[in-house]
């Protein structure tokens, strides 16, 4: 590695830091989806068992089927979304940088054999490869967050309809 390829010790430690602070972000955004979308599969359960105290009409009940499998299993898919996105899906950086590598992910594809990513890895100028990783897992990690929070907002929505058609069942306005 030549010398004006080095990075003093604080930024490499600030550099590191940050992208172990967004990699740990996004595997607590998957953590969160899985939990909460169990959560949401055993409170089905619970709403169902309610749902079949109510009086039942056949007319409604291919309704009924229908609505409960939107209700249920759209909040579990878009939950099941938060953690589909990998690396890959992340949105596209672009590599204006002369120096770009990316030598610190490694990439089969693009590094075939030894010798070639070890050319790569001594020519990488490490503060751009590495501010390329954190924006690049930061990319990732937002696009997490914005699809668990939609999944959370789609699940509420879903327990409120569910508890309105309830509701509406016991007070008779739904036969």
């Amino acid at each position: 590695m030549s010398d004006n390829n080095k990075i003093d010790s604080t930024t490499l430690s600030i550099l590191l830091s940050s992208l172990l602070g967004v990699q740990n972000a996004i595997r607590a955004y998957d953590t969160k989806a899985q939990v909460v979308s169990i959560g949401f599969i055993f409170s089905l359960g619970l709403i169902t068992t309610i749902g079949e105290l109510a009086p039942e009409v056949p007319i409604y009940s291919l309704a009924f089927v229908i609505l409960s499998w939107i209700l249920g299993v759209v909040p579990v898919v878009l939950f099941g979304y938060v953690l589909y996105p990998s690396r890959s899906m992340a949105p596209k950086l672009g590599s204006k940088i002369d120096n770009l590598q990316r030598s610190y992910y490694l990439l089969v594809e693009r590094y075939s054999n030894l010798d070639d990513y070890i050319e790569a890895f001594d020519q990488s100028d490490w503060k751009v490869e590495l501010t390329y990783e954190i924006q690049k897992n930061s990319l990732l990690r937002d696009m997490k967050r914005k699809r668990f929070v939609g999944a959370l907002v789609v699940a509420g929505i879903s327990f409120a309809l569910m508890f309105l058609l309830q509701l509406l069942r016991t007070i008779e306005i739904i036969p």
